[in-house]
Formats: structure tokens, sequence, C-alpha cells
């Protein structure tokens, strides 16, 4: 997972107050049951040293909540210095988190929960198309969407039988022209899109040979990532519940697909290349010396668990102990929970992190990383 559209919620100095909500509406008076464990939250909040503006601007967003159709649901926000700095809403209640995690207050935003929570997403373009244009959505890693509509024209599109004896052929070759032309500007535009949000998948629906078309007009990388589904209509009245459903399992099997090469990878290098590490010492070292290319985490494992890291202000001053950081040379320290500091330090260093369910690796300590480099003083 590419941890870059939390880079801006970073940048801003802490503490951070994180609050996970339950603003599930499937009760009678939703409104003010949310209002409820708000008030709760707050107090926590407060409690734990948070300032007014911050707690003002929390309620403010959660004020703005849209009540939509009765369901299950949760909010994120995370705030400082009187500004929310992050706010999506949770496919499921954080009722199953410990009530330390559901309300924090501290150094660092506590987002590992929001992670292992979030639907499964990746950036994502989806173009529906046909001879005489697209409509095409790019979705980058925040699920923020962007739709543009490609009309490309001209004439002719359909090809006609009736020409006359001789024109035929003519005619056929000026509509194949013609739909090739169109294809160019509509894979232009979805290239142009993948670039900008790094896209990992390219979904195509649409009339069958347009949409072929345009894959061949796109670059070689990028037609690699390109999934055609059988959605074959550019009205989405006629293909819309059957294409988002489609798409939806685009995003789910290129996750799994990105998790299961991930974990081949770190077994390799553990095995043979020497350039991946396990436990909790090891990966920090790893992290500290900015080695760490993707990180793997597990929410169980053996091993002692390791529930606070000692950080300084830059992103790879992370260590297990505080002496370290002072080896290090950092005289402003404080401590933090272990996976909102190693957060920050991969986001600091932009690396990924790949959350893997315990039955299909097994960690020290339910951590480990595939690195960019090896390094002799690394330590297994």
């Amino acid at each position: 997972m590419k941890l870059g559209f939390l880079q801006d919620v970073y940048e801003q100095s802490g503490p951070f107050a994180t609050v996970y909500l339950d603003t599930s509406s499937d009760v009678e008076n939703a409104p003010k049951e949310v209002g409820l464990r708000w008030r709760s939250a707050r107090e926590s909040l407060a409690d734990q040293g948070a300032d007014e503006a911050t707690l003002q601007a929390i309620e403010e967003r959660i004020g703005e909540h849209q009540w939509r159709e009765s369901g299950r649901r949760g909010q994120l926000v995370v705030a400082a210095q009187g500004r929310v700095l992050l706010n999506d809403e949770l496919p499921q209640p954080p009722t199953e988190f410990p009530a330390d995690e559901q309300v924090f207050f501290g150094p660092l935003p506590h987002l590992m929960p929001y992670l292992r929570m979030r639907s499964a997403r990746i950036p994502h373009v989806v173009a529906v198309v046909d001879h005489s244009g697209a409509d095409i959505t790019s979705v980058n890693a925040a699920r923020e969407s962007d739709s543009t509509t490609v009309e490309s024209g001209g004439v002719p599109l359909r090809k006609s039988h009736t020409a006359g004896e001789g024109n035929e052929q003519r005619h056929h070759h000026a509509v194949e022209e013609r739909w090739q032309h169109n294809a160019a500007d509509m894979a232009a535009e979805i290239e142009t899109r993948a670039l900008r949000i790094s896209a990992e998948a390219i979904v195509l629906a649409g009339d069958v040979q347009q949409r072929k078309l345009v894959q061949e007009q796109l670059r070689k990388g990028l037609q690699d990532m390109v999934v055609q589904t059988g959605a074959s209509s550019r009205d989405r009245k006629e293909s819309g519940k059957n294409l988002d459903e489609e798409v939806s399992e685009v995003v789910r099997s290129a996750v799994e697909s990105r998790v299961d090469e991930m974990v081949r990878e770190f077994e390799r290098e553990r095995g043979e290349h020497d350039r991946a590490v396990e436990g909790w010492e090891a990966t920090v070292g790893s992290l500290q010396r900015g080695q760490v290319r993707t990180l793997l985490r597990t929410p169980t494992s053996g091993g002692a668990p390791v529930d606070e890291l000692y950080i300084g202000p830059g992103a790879n001053e992370v260590a297990l102990e505080d002496r370290t950081l002072r080896e290090m040379g950092v005289s402003d320290s404080s401590s933090a929970p272990a996976d909102a500091a190693i957060l920050r330090g991969l986001i600091g260093t932009d690396a990924e992190i790949v959350l893997v369910d315990a039955d299909r690796i097994e960690l020290s300590g339910g951590i480990g990383a595939v690195l960019r480099f090896n390094d002799p003083s690394t330590r297994h």
C-alpha cells in the first residue's frame, strides 16, 4: 500500500487528536446517538490534553456528517493545531477497537487501525468507451475521484453496407481510421490520468472493439495493468451496477495479488539474498538507515510485543530505546505508539506497507521488511 496520500497529515506539527467514531444510522434518532458518542470522545481527548481549538475543529467536522441511508459505518477524524487534517468514512463502526485506539491524543496520529479497516483500494482509472468517446474516472489512493468525458466525434463512425459498389471498402477503411483516431484520444487521456495518480489498475468497459483499440494505443507499461470487464455499454443506466461490482472485484483482486507478490518476495529475500529483515530490532534499525522499501505487518504474532517506540523530530528518528536516539544526536525525544512511529517513518522515507493476515506468513514480532539495499550492519 502506497502511503503518499497521508503525506499532508504528517507535514503538520503535532500533537494530534485521532478519533474513530461510530456514525451508524441503523437506529432511531441516530444523530443524537452520534452526538452522545462524540461528547464522550471529546471529554476523553480533553482529559488527554487536547486543546480547545482542535476539539472545536473536530466537532464542526462531525457536525457536517452527511446522513445517508440506514447502515453501519464509522468516521475517522485527525486534527492538530485547530485544523482537520484527515476525514474519512469507515466501512464499519470502530466498535471492536480498544478504547485507547478509538480516541487518542499524542505526538503522532494513530492511523494503523484506519489502514487495517479501510476497504481495499488502489489508485485506478475506469474508462467506459464506445466509438465516439469515453467516460473516464480516476480514483486516487485517498479514494478521491475525478471524472471527465472525451468526445472525439468525427464521421463516419458506423460501417455502412449501402455505400455503393466500389465505395464500400473505402468507406469501411475510413470508419476504422476514425475509430483508431478516437482510440488514440481516449488512450492519451487515460495515460495522463493514470500517470498523475500512479494508477495500479486500468479498467476498460464499453464497446468490445473500441476498448481493444484503446488498449493497443496505451504505452506498454500501462497495457499490462488493463483489465477488461463484461460491461459492454457506455450507458451507465444499463451497466452501472454491474460495472461498479466488477471494478470493486478488480481492485480487490489487485490488492490480493500485490500482497501475495510481496510475501513471496520477502520469503525469497529472507532465504537467499539477505535483503529482508524481521523482528522489531532489525526492522526499526533498517528504518533508521532508510533501507526499508516495503514493510510487512501482521496483526498477531509470536515474540515479545512492542507497544511503544521512541521518536525524534525526523521521520527516521525512531528507536526501541531512548538512549539510541541520544546516540544518534537527538536531544528532543518522546514516546509514541509503535505502529504510529513506524508509519511516520515509512511515509517520511517513501516506503510502502503491506498488511498481511497472520496465517499467510510468520514474522517474528509480527513485523518485517523488504529492503532497498543490504547493509552488513543490519542485524537479523
